[in-house]
């Protein structure tokens, strides 16, 4: 008998674990997306713009700039929509917040891999407003799905009833089951 008194609390903590995974598993699908529309973005900036219209490397980052915050916020939307993922702020959160943390941890393995020089030199060497705007552009990044949340509207099961028993009370709107009253309604007397 111990397994039913303990059950709740394992059913709890079973909830919890699938809704961590849940979370992990929107972020890194979110993140994934993001990741790789950037990654197109630099490659299309280092191998087009940058050699065509003669810009320096912060002017190139400044110019891509909008182009990845549509994107990211195309794929926020994207993963909030396919994944239904449900108007609380806390859950749209946790989905950034995690996302943003997977992208920093590939914008610094890829700085200091890809810079190769390790993390100092490409701290110091880069623009303070390009790093500034890209501080704000991951802030951002956090708090999409939470911003998509305000800009969404509301839905039917939201905010009113679409089955037509919005003025009616509870004992009208329901059903009656059981015999007597069922017949008491009907104006027949149950035997």
């Amino acid at each position: 008998m111990i397994l039913f008194e303990t059950s709740s609390s394992a059913f709890e903590i079973l909830w919890d674990i699938a809704l961590a995974l849940f979370i992990i598993r929107i972020a890194f699908v979110y993140f994934l997306l993001s990741f790789t529309s950037g990654a197109i973005v630099v490659y299309f900036r280092l191998a087009e713009i940058m050699p065509l219209h003669h810009l320096t490397q912060p002017q190139s980052e400044l110019t891509t700039l909008s182009i990845w915050l549509l994107a990211v916020t195309l794929w926020a939307r994207y993963t909030i929509v396919a994944y239904q993922v449900p108007r609380v702020g806390g859950f749209r959160l946790a989905i950034g917040a995690l996302a943003t943390v997977f992208m920093l941890c590939a914008e610094l393995v890829g700085g200091v891999v890809l810079y190769e020089k390790g993390y100092m030199a490409w701290i110091w060497k880069s623009d303070s407003l390009a790093a500034g705007l890209g501080v704000g552009s991951l802030c951002l990044y956090a708090v999409l799905p939470w911003l998509l949340m305000k800009v969404e509207q509301e839905t039917d099961e939201m905010g009113e009833t679409y089955h037509g028993h919005q003025n009616k009370p509870i004992a009208a709107a329901v059903p009656t089951v059981a015999v007597t009253e069922k017949s008491q309604q009907n104006g027949k007397k149950h035997i």
